[in-house]
């Protein structure tokens, strides 16, 4: 880091004023000291990011380091300060002083908008709920997740935040062995009660073989049709069963930016029995 020059014989503080001088151990040179306002200090400034030199306002705080805010409360130079210290006319320009601190703002409203969009997005990808930075618990009334995200885009020893989501659980859909209502996707119980004898033809096994055949289709039309409804539509079911991620994102690697995808509407007509059901 870049040490900070104070100068003590040419800055001092006199009341509400930065005096400047020239020369301060030659007053009698006929330079008249230059007198600044001290710009008024901003209020809610709290230690809570790793970057130095740097402001970030969040809301109505304003995030710095502990080692920027030690420097700003030790120094005694107008020049390196968040607010402006008064300004000098040099030729046919207005110089500040001071504001040499850059504060760069995060707009909550814009990130909220941001968020709003994400959850549909999300939901094509099968993602319930997303926690967001801003959803996150609060360290000195800041989200601790755009703490998080700050470090890791302003601090490049800072660790990318882990993201916490909640997915669709499609595997419990078709796991029949502890979902009940996934019996359709075993077909093994309807085989061996329907199995035909070695030299005995049987109609009706064929026929409850069928119905039963064309029953889990129906069956597997819907999941399939509600698997589009989500990554098409963004439509999930009503109380969905999810399981929770948290885990750090990685580069998508995926090089088809064009993907070209269509929906196919399966229908849910089950077998239709005709002329086997008159078979006596």
């Amino acid at each position: 880091m870049k040490l900070i020059s104070q100068n003590p014989e040419r800055y001092s503080k006199q009341g509400s004023s930065w005096v400047i001088s020239a020369n301060r151990d030659s007053p009698n040179k006929g330079v008249t000291p230059l007198s600044l306002p001290i710009g008024v200090p901003l209020s809610n400034l709290k230690p809570l990011i790793l970057a130095d030199g740097i402001i970030v306002k969040v809301g109505d705080a304003y995030l710095c380091s502990i080692t920027t805010l030690n420097l700003i409360k030790q120094s005694n130079n107008p020049h390196y300060d968040i607010v402006q210290n008064g300004a000098v006319k040099v030729k046919d320009k207005e110089v500040i002083v001071g504001k040499t601190i850059k504060i760069i703002e995060l707009k909550l409203a814009n990130l909220t908008a941001i968020m709003d969009e994400r959850d549909v997005l999300n939901k094509n990808a099968g993602a319930v709920d997303v926690v967001y930075g801003g959803e996150t618990q609060l360290v000195e009334g800041v989200p601790k997740g755009l703490i998080d995200q700050i470090n890791y885009t302003l601090n490049e020893e800072s660790k990318r935040p882990k993201d916490e989501y909640s997915i669709f659980d499609f595997y419990s859909m078709v796991d029949y062995k502890n979902n009940p209502k996934a019996s359709h996707y075993k077909i093994t119980p309807l085989l061996v009660q329907t199995q035909q004898a070695d030299t005995i033809f049987d109609p009706a096994k064929l026929r409850e073989y069928l119905i039963e055949v064309g029953d889990k289709l129906k069956l597997l039309e819907i999941d399939f049709n509600l698997i589009q409804d989500v990554f098409y539509e963004a439509k999930l079911p009503n109380n969905p069963n999810t399981y929770t991620e948290t885990k750090q994102a990685t580069q998508d690697t995926d090089t088809n930016i064009n993907h070209t995808v269509r929906r196919y509407n399966r229908t849910t007509v089950g077998f239709v029995d005709n002329v086997l059901n008159r078979i006596k």
